[in-house]
């Protein structure tokens, strides 16, 4: 359940800042006329003017009674007035008040929350429940609405059930069409799927939740096995175009969350909705992993081609210096002072009867100029030749650009997967071979000669060039897979030109940039020129930068002295702080920040005892990697199941990095992160870190040279 927390519901702070008391709360000149012109009586003239105040930064009345001691002490501060306690009860009980609030409407033109500004919030928290399904988004977009069309403000839990009844109106729409529009077999083989087999007692829903193994040859021929399983109870993909894709997203997340047994206390149309959530997000789970591991074993391939030809070199250095020595001595004849036809004769003699050896040494070694591989691939491909077909077949590749020429040669490798001769005849057919990169070319055709279409390809090398490129452009985003996540089609993401006419004026206005093509080019022009000029005046005394051959170097920061009593100081903090323990540190973080309100069962409110307590040790269990068996055992308050099934249940990737970005902006409003700088200057840099190859993560990377994954550090002055 959303809190006000959570929301953009104003609030009155608690402790209020000197700048905000100034922009927020210092009354005006006509507001101290307007006060004046009700009362003469400075008790209910100051009482007035903090009504007011308050109301203008909340958009809802509050109780002064109610209002921080800070604010009320600077209204009347400002005004030259006193005010005891007990004149704010006096005040809150009172028909003054009662009387001022009316005039407050009216000053501020401002209508009351009666029955026509609740048919407006339900109108929009329904518009918005359509496209979110956080509660406090829905809510966010209710109340902005509302103040908007100079409603007032009600109370947050009226919003709050509102918002509650509204989205739950709009997911059982989307449930019932979803299970309509699935018929009969499809809601048939949701119903299947929970059902448990007599003899095991296990369901399909577990089956269908387990996640990929490593990335090897054999669990890529299972992950295939699986996506062809999967895509058997995949009749409702199309049903769910209807919802959302953050919708779909939930409904899946949530469903992922249940057991087969939670599934069938479920309404029919809601069990339904979610079974084909999930169904739709581990197809395309499953899609994502089979791109993963394809990216991935046709790196390994290209590597195995580079250590080969590396191989190739080494060995056959010998035989390149040979060659070498017969060119030196055929430069050494050619130099002699002597007539053509003893030079032609000596030059005959250094050559002997190896002319025809020697020019086939020559073209093979020309062959693997500029660390060309390409033709050392094949042995390498054919373990995974038959796997990869059966992807291909399972997958649906598609050309995110006009240009469809990859797609075609794949489907002529499909036409021609079982032929068995060198060489395919493309006299017949129209196939456009012009993407087919330079170094591959006279492998693919036999020719160095390009053309649009070729007369004929070597079958062998035009798989393995059809496969390397598939690898490049999925990618770079120029193929996709249909159904993936990771690699779904771009474009699909982009708004509507509809939509973007009718939001850019109000982007550009909230970043603070024009619109207008001309205008933010000269903007951006203006800019950087400013910028460029004021580091060439800043250059000439800048200590920590040089230049050499007209390159920027920076120069090591000196070292600054260590102070004569900092080991006193350490000293002295050593002996007088108390040790704090992880779990203290992380109850005591959450009773002030309460980071653990974005943990939750997905989908309803949590209904166990404690539940707060219950998220630190369980934060606690997995932050510190104790795992719950070891957790259990050592505190000996909770159960290691209780641990499991709040950990697989209440949270997810995406509320604990909520979580985390709540602690980081609360520990960014100290002084103490002030001290290394302002935090408006970073830098960023990539730093190769060793993983083992059997890992999704992990590639090869022609800068670092080997196997792992990128760690991207940004460090700032901060």
């Amino acid at each position: 359940m959303a809190t006000i927390h959570e929301t953009a519901y104003p609030r009155l702070k608690t402790a209020v800042t000197a700048r905000d008391l100034e922009e927020v709360y210092r009354p005006t000149p006509e507001e101290v006329a307007k006060a004046a012109s009700l009362t003469r009586n400075d008790t209910t003239r100051a009482c007035f003017v903090l009504l007011l105040k308050t109301f203008q930064r909340l958009g809802y009345f509050v109780y002064l009674h109610d209002v921080p001691a800070t604010i009320v002490r600077y209204v009347t501060d400002h005004l030259g007035v006193t005010l005891h306690p007990d004149d704010l009860h006096t005040y809150d009980a009172s028909g003054t008040r009662r009387r001022h609030v009316a005039s407050i409407r009216d000053y501020l033109q401002v209508q009351p929350f009666d029955q026509g500004a609740q048919t407006v919030l339900e109108q929009t928290i329904r518009e918005a429940a359509q496209t979110k399904e956080d509660l406090a988004d829905i809510i966010n977009v209710g109340i902005e609405e509302l103040v908007r069309q100079r409603f007032e403000l009600p109370g947050f839990t009226t919003v709050r059930r509102l918002a509650q009844r509204g989205r739950a109106s709009v997911n059982q729409e989307i449930y019932y069409h979803v299970a309509e529009a699935m018929g009969t077999e499809g809601r048939a083989q949701v119903d299947q799927m929970l059902r448990a087999d007599e003899t095991t007692s296990q369901t399909l829903w577990n089956t269908i939740k387990v996640d990929p193994g490593k990335p090897t040859l054999t669990q890529l021929r299972e992950l295939v096995a699986r996506l062809k399983w999967l895509n058997t109870y995949n009749h409702g993909a199309m049903t769910l175009a209807i919802a959302p894709s953050v919708k779909v997203q939930h409904f899946a997340a949530e469903a992922k969350s249940l057991d087969a047994a939670r599934m069938q206390r479920m309404t029919a149309s809601k069990r339904y909705t979610f079974g084909a959530a999930l169904i739709k997000a581990q197809v395309a789970q499953t899609l994502d992993d089979l791109g993963e591991m394809f990216l991935k074993r046709m790196r390994t391939i290209h590597q195995k081609g580079e250590e080969a030809l590396a191989n190739y070199r080494k060995r056959q250095q010998g035989r390149t210096d040979e060659l070498i020595m017969v060119l030196h001595d055929l430069l050494t004849a050619m130099q002699q002072e002597t007539t053509p036809e003893d030079r032609l004769a000596e030059m005959a003699a250094v050559v002997g009867n190896q002319t025809d050896a020697m020019i086939s040494d020559c073209l093979t070694h020309m062959a693997y100029t500029n660390n060309n591989y390409y033709s050392l691939l094949w042995p390498f491909y054919t373990s995974h030749r038959q796997t990869l077909f059966e992807l291909l077949e399972q997958v649906h590749l598609c050309s995110t650009s006009q240009d469809t020429t990859v797609e075609e040669a794949l489907a002529f490798l499909r036409t021609h997967r079982t032929a068995k001769r060198d060489w395919l005849d493309l006299s017949t057919t129209s196939l456009d071979l012009s993407w087919v990169p330079d170094k591959w070319w006279q492998l693919v055709t036999g020719t160095t000669m390009r053309t649009r279409t070729p007369p004929q390809v070597n079958r062998r090398h035009f798989e393995m060039c059809v496969f390397s490129q598939v690898m490049a452009e999925l990618k770079s985003a120029d193929l996709c897979i249909e159904g993936s996540e990771q690699f779904a089609d771009y474009r699909e993401q982009l708004i509507s030109w509809e939509e973007y006419h009718r939001t850019v004026a109000a982007y550009g206005k909230q970043v603070g940039v024009p619109v207008e093509s001309a205008a933010f080019v000269s903007e951006m022009r203006t800019w950087l020129e400013k910028m460029a000029m004021t580091t060439d005046d800043t250059f000439p005394t800048n200590a920590s930068v040089h230049l050499v051959d007209g390159e920027p170097v920076l120069r090591r920061l000196p070292k600054r002295p260590t102070p004569d009593d900092l080991k006193n100081i350490d000293q002295l903090i050593a002996e007088r702080i108390d040790p704090v323990t992880v779990l203290d540190v992380l109850a005591d973080t959450d009773n002030w920040l309460h980071w653990t309100r974005f943990f939750g069962l997905l989908g309803r409110e949590a209904r166990i005892e404690d539940a707060r307590a219950r998220y630190v040790v369980t934060t606690f269990c997995y932050g510190c990697n104790l795992g719950p068996t070891q957790t259990a055992q050592s505190l000996g308050i909770v159960d290691r199941r209780q641990l499991a099934w709040i950990d697989q249940r209440h949270i997810t990737e995406d509320t604990l990095d909520a979580a985390i970005t709540a602690v980081i902006n609360a520990y960014n409003r100290f002084s103490l992160p002030k001290f290394w700088g302002a935090g408006k200057s970073a830098s960023a840099d990539g730093m190769k870190w060793d993983i083992y190859e059997q890992n999704l993560l992990a590639e090869y990377h022609i800068r670092y040279g080997g196997y792992g994954g990128i760690g991207y550090y940004h460090v700032a002055d901060s």
